[in-house]
């Protein structure tokens, strides 16, 4: 029998197309007119994105669009960036890229708050700071570990169980530079794409008194890309790292439940789990610039950072950002103690506790900072408000009491709790003893009479009854 050409049933009329994979391509031919558009037919996939392991901006995948068509639509402008999410602040754009640069956390509010005692701001942060991560890019420091409970940078700021990590201020286990940035350095996002050149100064300008001459009249910045970020060190800065990690890391396991329960309790910070961290190492400076931008077009980005007159008669110079445009700014400096209080950089653990489903068992999770992703890094928006967590939780009910004394919480954690140290695994275990009942651990809530009506209320939802 003779075979018989069948018509196409669909596409009628259809010729100069493939498919490939399951997708329809069009390979339509050029058009007479140059005002006429030839259908294309483009696969609905969605865009994808992805963040890269290095923080860098989203790659996005675009539609999948006609590769032999031979007229194919053409993205391209010097003003086009690749995203980042806009979702992201000033700080967070600047955190995320620099965090590939592998110095630390990069902060940017690098200047100590101002309600903090005044031998915390003289100094900033040091090794030993307990603390966490804010919105505007500083750190909000808790307390010191390594300095004592009546240290005037700890008084009244400690938890109720504190216990001081001692003998951590000898110098051979410290590293460090004094000059470990020199004058007029600055730490880039994209060192081959964003440039840098010195500002002269003006026939009737004077030099500012002070100004290191690295800086001179100050430094001009562009970019030939559409996001960036910049680290501008007029007067240089410090480093320093404290060696017993392992130290660090088993104290910060060992107290971990104590300090969330201290945040979210007597302090009222409504932290999420995983937002702690603890220092062991920082770089400082007396004066900084820092600087963000994205989805900037690349020839509008352009910055002056410039010296400014003192303050006061003898005093230290300014630095501020003459000009700034398609870009987020800040700078400041330390000019009432003239010290290197500023973090530009901090190092350290990131402290967390897990309790895994269906088990007693409580895990301090203690990583260290440059292990972790970016994401990983940034802060975490904060709790709407805190309340007592169901069982196994039950271990922050001890730390949520208010001016227990000591012995009567030492008392309960041998109630309550059976310590086991695993070691090198860093799980520190609480288990339900076997002769306590919820109904005794109720009893003893009880015996403070001066428990508010709102942790009456949280209490109650536990159905001691």
């Amino acid at each position: 029998m003779a075979n018989t050409a069948v018509a196409p049933q669909m596409f009628t009329g259809a010729s100069q197309f493939d498919i490939s994979n399951s997708v329809f391509i069009a390979n339509a031919p050029r058009l007479a007119h140059d005002n006429e558009i030839a259908p294309q037919m483009v696969s609905h996939t969605p865009s994808v994105s992805s963040l890269s392991s290095d923080g860098s901006a989203p790659q996005t995948t675009l539609p999948f669009a006609t590769p032999n068509s031979s007229r194919s639509l053409v993205v391209s402008s010097e003003c086009k960036s690749e995203e980042l999410p806009s979702r992201l602040v000033e700080s967070e754009v600047y955190a995320r890229l620099l965090l590939p640069r592998k110095k630390g956390y990069p902060l940017w509010q690098p200047k100590p708050d101002e309600h903090l005692p005044e031998e915390y701001r003289r100094v900033g942060v040091r090794i030993g700071d307990v603390g966490i991560l804010n919105d505007s890019g500083g750190f909000d420091y808790l307390f010191n570990a390594c300095l004592p409970a009546d240290h005037p940078v700890n008084a009244g700021r400690v938890p109720l169980d504190f216990e001081q990590l001692s003998g951590m201020d000898n110098t051979r286990d410290i590293t460090g530079l004094a000059q470990a940035y020199k004058p007029g350095s600055d730490i880039l996002s994209h060192p081959s794409h964003i440039y840098k050149a010195a500002k002269s100064y003006h026939p009737s300008q004077r030099p500012v008194p002070r100004v290191p001459p690295q800086v001179g009249a100050g430094f001009i910045f562009s970019s030939s890309v559409s996001k960036g970020a910049l680290l501008i060190l007029p007067e240089g800065g410090s480093k320093s790292d404290h060696q017993q990690l392992i130290t660090f890391r088993n104290y910060a396991a060992e107290h971990a439940r104590s300090w969330y329960a201290h945040a979210n309790g007597p302090l009222a910070r409504g932290i999420n789990n995983g937002s702690i961290y603890f220092v062991t190492g920082c770089d400082k400076a007396r004066a900084w610039g820092v600087a963000s931008f994205t989805d900037a077009c690349p020839s509008d980005v352009s910055l002056e950072f410039v010296p400014s007159e003192p303050g006061r008669r003898g005093g230290p110079p300014g630095y501020w950002f003459s000009k700034c445009k398609a870009a987020s700014s800040s700078s400041d400096a330390d000019d009432v103690f003239e010290n290197q209080s500023g973090c530009i950089f901090l190092r350290g653990f990131k402290v967390a506790v897990r309790i895994p489903p269906f088990t007693t068992v409580v895990e301090s999770i203690v990583t260290n900072t440059s292990d972790l992703e970016t994401d990983d890094l940034l802060p975490k928006p904060k709790s709407t408000g805190f309340s007592i967590p169901p069982i196994p939780k039950w271990w922050l009910i001890p730390y949520l009491i208010p001016r227990v004394p000591s012995s009567a919480v030492s008392r309960k954690h041998a109630l309550l709790a059976d310590d086991t140290n695993h070691g090198t695994n860093l799980v520190y275990s609480i288990r339900y003893p076997a002769r306590l009942s919820l109904k005794y651990l109720c009893n003893l809530l009880q015996l403070r009479a001066e428990l508010s009506q709102f942790w009456r209320v949280e209490i109650s939802s536990l159905q001691c009854n």
